[in-house]
């Protein structure tokens, strides 16, 4: 990799999303990110992110970052870059998630919930997923962590629970992130079909 120190700092990117895996246990009809898992060598290294710049923001995600045992170590060198850094995951790993908030008490965690129960575990393919998703969210808030919230990719099989969602986290005193439905190359999507 190329060292970025003798680029000019006001062409840097001030927020980045670093993927730390294509690897997920989740089958979502949304993502498919499963269907092209990553290869365990190739995954990007904490050694690999120590190139990067001073940042603002960094985003962790992959498919699943909670598969990684790895990821404290990679979460300590993105702090080391960054004042704020936010785990993107489907809050299946309720343990770890935890933990990782132990370590990291001002960590953000945005836990993919696509709606109630039968419709979210219908889109991302497990059943059980929404429980542990809304158990992750409380035990966090909980624990005293801030940055909490959801995040949901809406779509015509959901959009009927987005009120209900939006409720929840509102009681809940977190962010309700929404996304629109969308292929791209993250996504295993070259051609955007």
């Amino acid at each position: 990799m190329q060292n970025v120190s003798n680029y000019d700092p006001a062409l840097m990117p001030t927020d980045v999303s670093v993927i730390t895996t294509y690897r997920c246990q989740m089958r979502c009809t949304m993502c498919d990110i499963w269907e092209n898992p990553s290869d365990r060598k190739t995954e990007i290294t904490p050694k690999d992110l120590e190139i990067l710049p001073k940042l603002k923001f960094v985003n962790v995600t992959g498919g699943e970052p909670f598969i990684r045992r790895d990821l404290e170590d990679i979460v300590e060198v993105c702090y080391s870059k960054a004042d704020r850094v936010v785990i993107s995951t489907s809050g299946w790993h309720v343990d770890r998630i935890a933990q990782m908030a132990e370590r990291f008490p001002n960590i953000g965690v945005r836990v993919s919930i696509e709606g109630l129960a039968q419709h979210n575990d219908r889109l991302r393919g497990r059943p059980g997923g929404f429980d542990r998703g809304l158990r992750t969210v409380l035990q966090l808030k909980e624990m005293g962590v801030t940055d909490v919230g959801f995040g949901c990719t809406v779509s015509n099989q959901n959009s009927e629970d987005m009120l209900w969602l939006y409720e929840l986290s509102k009681n809940l005193g977190m962010e309700f992130a929404t996304a629109s439905f969308h292929n791209s190359y993250y996504f295993h999507k070259e051609d955007n079909e």
